[in-house]
């Protein structure tokens, strides 16, 4: 075993030499075989070291190629300089290696034409970027942003990537083909030296043998080992404890698998990288998404005066459906038509001036409520000061106006009813004397004296006088609401039976439909009486005979909270669209011969109170409808002046 061991040991040439015992004839015949015998072995060992720097400089090739996506892509995500120093380094690199590969195998045509399709991806790869890198460098990120999202490079980069795999099954090829002739020379030369042995001495055989044990074997084991891989993969060649060239290449083998199977996994490792930093990417997309959608505000971005995005709020406070897919430029179109021409002129001038813009206006909505909006938007800077989009903000006032209004007309009432009350004072006093030297006076005259029926007109015209100022005190003073909890059905038929006199002189039809399960309402019992006595009334004077007076009640929901409402419906002459927005402002009055026009005044000042609303619907010739919505929970309201 040790002389086998030291036989092992010697190079090949050296073994070779040892046939040299043989007679000088088959000593010179296998020289000369021995000698190309292992010009061909190192031959196949140039091109085994050819196959080696090839497969290593192709996968020094891939993974710059991929240096240059991790360069652009970070280029691209943070907008920092100091990623494109690597990108740009690797990009020379990888023209230095492609110019490098396709010259040392510019022999193979084949495989040369495979590097120059790569070669010819690589340039289409590297315009793309650096045209994107360009434009970013301008502000203009989103190009390469959509590049990346849609996949372009990362097709890319499997074209290259299939090309690079078809290129190193080549060489596999190559480098198979090349064992095989090695094995065909070592066929060739068994035989040979076979041959010759039969002429040499026996102990030519021995030392043939040895030789064929020392090279065959491994050489047989190494081919086996390459061709029974499993499809894709490096084979792992083990290393034999051999001085020769077998074991030099098997050393040489196994390092270069090892090489092969690390820039595989480096390339693995960057592919999941690159994998994982898309879905980081897409959630936080995904999260910038959720929360624009589902702010409480609207929100919108434009670009070069036009609008370009619209979050589902803002669509919304427009009046549109925001499930609809529209052209954010269509949120113009809600806009009122007063406010339009001067919004749209105002942020033009503040896009061109690159200016903040700031507006109040109103959007339309499709039922012809309107909203009032506070519109803000600022331009945002690019990285070299200069702006391209527009991120603005509207927020609805329409509330917070409101507020301001009834705000406003507290103050006018409490200020009216301190007028009210010196009025009060100052007139009751005249009239009180008045009144009573009237009674007085009409004691000395008898009933059918002319002087005694002026009298009496005096007296009725001065009491009329003193309900026209309770009914002025009473509309300007703040009301304290005494709460409770009562049906309305049992409400309404009591103040129908106040009116079915005056109902019954004109012979009207009076109907109530309320539903069974209707809801206590908690509020000011007698208040609220009160103002559905006023509606009733004004629809009986308003009715010639035989008209209809059709009261119903339902429970409605308003801006979350349960309500109940009352409508009173009549089918007189109906009210003018002039006047009809009129009726509930105080002192106005539609020709009643000793209305104060007070009444519906008081109405809503109650109803408001209580936090609820009245409003009133009418069609000359077809009626009139009072609706009276009032939360089934008390929420008082300060007292208001219309």
């Amino acid at each position: 075993m040790r002389i086998f061991r030291r036989f092992n040991n010697l190079p090949i040439e050296k073994k070779l030499l040892l046939v040299s015992v043989i007679p000088i004839l088959t000593l010179a015949v296998l020289s000369i075989i021995t000698f190309n015998s292992v010009q061909t072995f190192s031959q196949d060992e140039d091109r085994l070291n050819q196959v080696y720097h090839v497969q290593t400089t192709a996968a020094d090739y891939l993974r710059l190629i991929v240096d240059l996506e991790t360069g652009f892509r970070g280029f691209v995500l943070t907008l920092q300089p100091k990623f494109l120093n690597p990108y740009h380094a690797a990009k020379q690199r990888v023209l230095e290696v492609g110019r490098t590969l396709a010259q040392m195998v510019e022999h193979d045509r084949a495989q040369h034409a495979e590097i120059l399709n790569v070669q010819a991806l690589v340039y289409t790869l590297l315009g793309d970027k650096d045209r994107l890198i360009e434009q970013a460098k301008l502000g203009h990120a989103e190009q390469a942003l959509e590049y990346i999202e849609s996949g372009a490079g990362r097709r890319l980069m499997l074209s290259i990537r299939e090309e690079i795999a078809r290129f190193d099954k080549r060489e596999g090829e190559v480098l198979r083909q090349t064992l095989k002739r090695t094995s065909n020379d070592r066929a060739f030369l068994l035989t040979v030296i076979v041959g010759g042995g039969s002429l040499a001495l026996i102990p030519m055989v021995f030392v043939i043998r040895l030789l064929a044990q020392s090279i065959a074997g491994p050489l047989v084991s190494l081919a086996k080992s390459v061709e029974n891989r499993a499809g894709g993969t490096v084979p792992d060649v083990q290393v034999l404890d051999r001085g020769d060239e077998i074991g030099d290449l098997t050393r040489v083998m196994h390092e270069m698998g090892q090489q092969i199977r690390e820039f595989i996994g480096q390339i693995q490792t960057s592919e999941a990288a690159l994998r994982n930093l898309n879905i980081d990417l897409s959630h936080s997309e995904s999260k910038y998404r959720g929360i624009v959608d589902n702010a409480p505000f609207g929100i919108f971005t434009a670009k070069n005066g036009r609008i370009i995005f619209c979050n589902r709020e803002n669509w919304k406070l427009a009046g549109y459906d925001p499930n609809n897919s529209l052209d954010p430029e269509r949120i113009w179109d809600a806009v009122h038509p007063g406010d339009r021409a001067q919004v749209h002129e105002a942020f033009s001038k503040a896009t061109e001036q690159q200016v903040p813009f700031e507006n109040v206006f109103r959007f339309v909505h499709p039922d012809g409520t309107t909203h009032k909006v506070l519109s803000r938007a600022v331009p945002i800077q690019d990285g070299q000061g200069g702006s391209s989009l527009y991120q603005g903000f509207n927020v609805d006032i329409t509330a917070f106006e409101q507020m301001k209004e009834k705000l406003s007309r507290t103050e006018r009432l409490a200020t009216l009813g301190q007028v009210a009350a010196g009025i009060a004072h100052e007139i009751r006093n005249p009239l009180v004397g008045i009144g009573s030297t009237t009674s007085l006076l009409m004691e000395d005259f008898p009933p059918e004296d002319v002087k005694r029926q002026d009298l009496h007109t005096i007296l009725k015209e001065t009491r009329r006088l003193d309900r026209i100022v309770t009914q002025i005190v009473e509309y300007a003073r703040p009301r304290d609401i005494v709460p409770g909890s009562f049906d309305m059905a049992a409400l309404v038929e009591e103040t129908l039976d106040l009116v079915r006199h005056s109902a019954g002189q004109k012979r009207l039809n009076l109907t109530v439909a309320f539903p069974p399960d209707l809801p206590a309402l908690e509020a000011d019992r007698d208040q609220i009486k009160q103002v559905v006595l006023n509606a009733i009334q004004n629809s009986v004077e308003a009715l010639a005979e035989h008209g209809d007076i059709r009261i119903e009640a339902l429970e409605e929901l308003r801006d979350g909270h349960r309500g109940l409402l009352t409508t009173i419906r009549d089918n007189g002459k109906g009210i003018s669209p002039a006047d009809l927005p009129r009726i509930f402002d105080p002192f106005f009055t539609m020709g009643k011969r000793r209305g104060t026009g007070l009444g519906l005044a008081i109405c809503r000042n109650i109803i408001e109170a209580h936090g609820g609303n009245i409003k009133a619907d009418s069609q000359v010739g077809v009626g009139t409808v009072i609706a009276i919505w009032l939360p089934l929970t008390l929420q008082p309201q300060p007292a208001m002046l219309v």
